[in-house]
């Protein structure tokens, strides 16, 4: 197939369709998560009990909905400097996106089996592959100079050093989680507390509001 073909079919400058089909994506597993939690069939009198009962679910889904909340942030900034997309680009949009798929099921296993390693460590492989497919599109974007010319370096900086940070978090827990489930749940509290100290640094950096990554 002729080169220059080949090219203009598989990349150029509009990314509205790759954004709005991966707004889509993110959205109807966002919105799964809710779905997810079924009304408790049990007699009235027991009603309060059972919903009680549910907070497991609660708690999965609040914990799922932030961090693909987070990414989908991420994700969104992303395009935002963007000045065109290249087949490699969206081949690797499209493995976040099969992760992203998998949102629900990953969140009905913490949900479920939060106190066996296999749910946690689930949970966690989804959550930290989901994580480090969207890193590698910040890192794609920047070594085939994707950005537009108007965007500070420093800012896509700090994007690529804070992007990684919650995947990492998610795959190093995972040992941690083999050993003691509980353990590898409370040690997702890193994500906070490293994002904070990278905020206060990137606040501190010259140039543009390093919060805008």
């Amino acid at each position: 197939m002729n080169q220059a073909f080949l090219r203009r079919i598989t990349s150029g400058t509009d990314v509205e369709r790759t954004t709005f089909f991966s707004d889509a994506v993110f959205a109807i597993a966002m919105t799964l998560l809710a779905v997810d939690i079924k009304i408790p069939q049990v007699p009235d009198g027991d009603l309060g009990r059972a919903v009680a009962e549910q907070w497991p679910e609660f708690a999965a889904y609040l914990l799922s909905f932030a961090v693909a909340g987070t990414y989908w942030l991420s994700h969104h900034r992303l395009f935002r400097l963007l000045k065109g997309f290249t087949a490699g680009f969206q081949r690797l949009n499209l493995v976040l996106l099969f992760f992203i798929g998998l949102l629900g099921y990953a969140t009905d296993m913490l949900a479920f089996h939060a106190d066996q390693a296999i749910g946690v460590v689930i949970y966690a492989a989804t959550l930290g592959l989901i994580g480090a497919a969207n890193t590698s599109l910040w890192l794609y974007a920047g070594r085939h100079k994707m950005f537009q010319e108007d965007v500070d370096p420093r800012l896509v900086t700090f994007a690529r050093v804070r992007a990684p940070v919650t995947p990492a978090v998610f795959l190093l827990s995972i040992p941690v989680a083999l050993l003691n489930p509980i353990a590898g749940i409370l040690s997702w509290l890193a994500i906070p507390l490293v994002n904070a100290g990278l905020r206060v640094w990137g606040s501190r950096l010259p140039g543009p509001e390093a919060d805008e990554a």
